[in-house]
């Protein structure tokens, strides 16, 4: 009987219940910057993709004197906001700006709490958001046994030097055999 027939008990039968682990796609900035942040994008107008990776790469060169400034004046109308809704009155809607403006001070902020106990996670995720993941070299050793017909030691030999060698030896027996 094979191995997932019907009736066979050997191997995980996948149900409704029993479903292997789904990543899915990569979650898009909007989804990030609500369930990490509290920020939810879309409530506050349309912003595009480009936007975003223009906020996320700004924050990357910024002068951190300007972020403090930014932060100050921000605070001020936050602290506006909250003795308007203390007084029973509604705020206004934060423009576009004012939205663009709370998110790079928030990760600015993140950043900076992480920097100060020695952390980066903010920053590697900008980076990785915006450059993808770095490429990791795989290093492995390569056991391959060659065989001469001239009895040659080719253990001294460099992986690279190995592949022209083979290189070589192929295109010889090509020219012994007459194909080209």
């Amino acid at each position: 009987m094979a191995r997932f027939e019907k009736g066979n008990s050997k191997g995980n039968r996948f149900t409704k219940d029993n479903q292997p682990e789904n990543p899915g796609r990569k979650p898009k900035i909007f989804s990030i910057l609500k369930k990490k942040y509290g920020i939810n994008l879309a409530s506050n107008g349309t912003f595009t993709q480009s936007q975003i990776i223009d906020l996320l790469q700004s924050l990357l060169s910024v002068d951190i004197r300007q972020t403090t400034a930014l932060n100050l004046s921000l605070n001020n109308d936050m602290k506006k906001i909250a003795e308007q809704i203390r007084n029973g009155e509604t705020p206004d809607a934060l423009s576009k700006d004012e939205v663009i403006s709370q998110v790079f001070v928030a990760l600015s902020q993140a950043i900076n709490r992480e920097t100060s106990k020695g952390e980066s996670y903010t920053i590697r995720w900008i980076i990785e958001y915006l450059f993808g993941k770095a490429t990791q070299p795989i290093e492995g050793d390569v056991n391959a046994q060659v065989t001469t017909t001239n009895n040659v030691d080719l253990s001294a030999l460099s992986t690279e030097e190995l592949l022209q060698y083979n290189s070589l030896l192929e295109k010889i027996s090509m020219k012994k055999d007459g194909k080209k």
